[in-house]
């Protein structure tokens, strides 16, 4: 298949589907969160469709707290309503940098590649997936990374 610009970044786009057997969790008494299977960065990193209708976190239908989908006051559906969540790229907690290690030419291109060495927010691999990172990795307070794939530090 042929692309104007960069290919495609990821061939996969997991999903996850609530239903009556997924009753959200009130809390006080006023919204209503849902548990979320990977950590989307924020609420435009998902898609969220409730009994196919495509719901806008700008218009605050919705929100994301790491791994929890917050429905504000009001919204939540009820149990009977099917959710689905497509995750539209996971957080890799890593960053490319400018691959010419500062040189104005490309001689040197693509020679360097750096990651963060902390990861302060969930982080799930799932076992489709695998990882890679380059250690030390330090893990910091209370966060949890879930590994149900594959994680390898070098």
């Amino acid at each position: 298949m042929s692309y104007i610009g960069s290919g495609p970044l990821y061939g996969n786009y997991p999903s996850q589907l609530l239903d009556s057997s997924s009753s959200p969790t009130p809390v006080n008494g006023s919204n209503y969160q849902f548990p979320l299977t990977h950590a989307p960065a924020s609420a435009a990193g998902i898609i969220v469709c409730i009994d196919g209708v495509k719901q806008s976190a700008a218009d605050g239908a919705y929100g994301v707290s790491g791994m929890t989908l917050d429905f504000g006051v009001g919204n939540a559906p009820d149990s009977s309503t099917k959710i689905e969540i497509v995750y539209l790229g996971i957080q890799a907690n890593s960053v490319v940098i400018d691959q010419t290690l500062g040189a104005s030419d490309t001689d040197q291109a693509a020679i360097i590649r750096l990651n963060h060495n902390e990861i302060d927010t969930p982080l799930t691999i799932i076992s489709t997936d695998n990882g890679v990172s380059a250690g030390p990795i330090t893990i910091s307070g209370s966060t949890v990374v879930t590994v149900n794939g594959n994680w390898s530090i070098v």
